[in-house]
């Protein structure tokens, strides 16, 4: 009888604890809508116009609009600012509100919402699609800023153009250099570079749907937009309803730090395990080899003749800029395929064929020697955010680079040290509600890894379900078309249809515009039937690139 008591009051803390949470998710924070003080943000005008072109759109069939937002959303006198939004040129008589977010974090959402309507037309039956840009962002409409770097001592690692080769010495000298360029910046733009946080971009998303005339609305999120629409989530349960996170970071507790070093390993097997096979089986477009390891020779040579300058102005962080665009089938024939082809005719010495790989090696990377200023927008959100969480010293960053050739020299500076401001994300908020969202997700997925992905769904189960497709190997599911997973997608944006359990879906064969492989393969875990496998082993990783 006692054992019967005390499990009997067990449950009703269980059930208790069940019910408070579920409370917390549906008690809404206070958005402001009703006080006198925010009534000019909530009843502005919305005066759409054209668009400009952006990375993969040129903004013909979308219309833009400025919609003013708070700089500091707990105290409406310290001034206002700007964002971004679209809509179709010619919208559709939409029943519900999408709302896109295009990650990045400095992505367009306006080109990301053209796309979407482009690829995936089935988006327009029963909804209005509005991208709501970041504040800040460089390629975008709105308020932004621009710092001037700190003078340069040369002694920085990537004042030889190879930031994948540093010494401790170079490391700190550009720390050095960072922090003065960006405590400059953080004094010159304060009141405004303090409001760039998740937290303020969720509130300017319900204030667009506010504005809008739309009592609630559903969210799309792609990458670190999946953070964004989750914490949104969290904050109005309420306002949005139907949330798709597509290509998924740890948004069950973000911090940016620790995902890009998930990112930095799951990138480099990623290079390793599928883009350097697919080079290899598509020597036509490529021209490095027929097998993986002629490929990585051929690699290995273009990375050395930039390193001895025998390449003209190509930097050997240029080479490597090419692999930036591998996590993205869209890059690989406009950006990644030629870059690579180029620099690799280029090792014949023909001041022709160097002058062509010295073009594209200017369009894959931007040389920071010869840069007088930046957009703190992207580093200022994270460092907002989450702060400083990455705890490695010098040379253990080091020896990751060595490793994680690929990107990982892009962790190496730690950019929140000594970050003057509190972190803005709620991790009380975190931990008492849950996520109400269905996931879509690629297996390797070399920017968003799924070992990240996961934890969101095992912990915030059973709010959560997820798409994964298996065997996938590129960033962003959106971009391909799979019947699978767009049927899955639709039939909960459109009609509420979450999914029973999770769904595993089949990736088709690696391909791009022009390149076509016949067969997939497998470097992870099987998926056995609805189950979802654990991740790949990142530590299969281990080829090694020589300066």
């Amino acid at each position: 009888m006692k054992l019967f008591k005390l499990s009997a009051r067990k449950l009703a803390v269980l059930i208790g604890c069940v019910a408070c949470s579920g409370l917390a998710n549906a008690r809404a924070t206070d958005d402001h809508s009703t006080d006198p003080a925010y009534a000019r943000y909530y009843q502005q005008a919305v005066n759409w116009g054209g668009c400009p072109p952006s990375l993969f759109t040129d903004g013909s069939t979308i219309q833009c609009a400025l919609i003013t937002v708070p700089i500091d959303w707990a105290d409406p006198s310290q001034g206002d600012i700007t964002i971004g939004i679209s809509r179709p040129l010619h919208s559709p008589p939409g029943a519900r509100l999408l709302l896109v977010n295009a990650g990045g974090p400095d992505n367009s959402s306006a080109s990301q919402a053209e796309m979407l309507e482009q690829l995936q037309p089935q988006v327009q039956a029963n909804h209005l699609v509005v991208g709501v840009d970041l504040r800040g962002i460089t390629d975008g409409l709105g308020t932004r800023v621009s710092c001037d770097y700190a003078p340069r001592s040369g002694a920085e690692n990537f004042m030889d153009g190879d930031s994948r080769n540093p010494t401790a010495a170079s490391v700190q000298a550009q720390q050095d250099w960072w922090y003065r360029s960006i405590s400059a910046c953080l004094q010159q733009h304060a009141a405004f570079l303090k409001s760039i946080n998740t937290p303020n971009h969720a509130r300017d998303l319900n204030l667009v749907r506010a504005v809008l005339g739309f009592p609630r609305a559903d969210l799309l999120g792609v990458s670190s937009g999946s953070s964004l629409m989750a914490y949104a989530n969290r904050l109005f349960p309420d306002r949005f309803e139907r949330v798709v996170l597509d290509s998924n970071m740890n948004w069950l507790h973000l911090d940016w730090q620790r995902q890009d070093l998930k990112r930095m390993s799951m990138d480099q097997l990623n290079v390793q395990q599928a883009f350097i096979p697919f080079v290899a089986r598509h020597d036509d477009q490529f021209h490095m080899g027929t097998t993986p390891q002629q490929v990585m020779t051929t690699f290995q040579r273009i990375y050395q003749a930039a390193s001895q300058h025998r390449m003209g102005s190509v930097t050997p962080d240029q080479a490597l800029a090419s692999l930036d665009g591998t996590g993205m089938w869209v890059f690989w024939d406009l950006l990644v395929s030629p870059s690579l082809s180029a620099m690799s005719q280029a090792l014949d010495g023909d001041p022709a064929h160097i002058a062509a790989a010295e073009q594209m090696g200017a369009m894959t990377s931007v040389d920071l020697r010869s840069q007088p200023g930046f957009n703190p927008m992207a580093d200022v959100l994270q460092c907002n955010d989450s702060g400083s969480t990455d705890t490695r010293s010098i040379a253990r960053k080091i020896a990751d680079v060595r490793t994680n050739w690929a990107i990982g020299a892009s962790t190496l500076i730690d950019k929140c040290r000594h970050w003057p401001w509190q972190q803005a994300l709620d991790r009380q908020l975190e931990s008492r509600t849950r996520v109400h969202a269905l996931m879509v997700q690629n297996e390797f997925d070399p920017s968003t890894p799924y070992s990240e992905a996961l934890k969101d769904r095992l912990l915030d189960d059973p709010a959560a379900r997820m798409v994964l497709v298996n065997n996938a190997t590129t960033h962003g599911v959106m971009f391909d078309d799979n019947a699978c997973t767009t049927n899955a997608e639709f039939a909960y944006l459109n009609s509420g249809d979450m999914p029973a359990r999770d769904v595993v879906c089949q990736a088709r064969p690696m391909h791009s515009f022009a390149m076509q492989d016949a067969t997939t393969y497998e470097y992870g875990y099987p998926a056995a039937g609805w189950w979802l496998p654990p991740p790949p082993n990142t530590h299969q990783a281990n080829w090694l690139l020589v300066p």
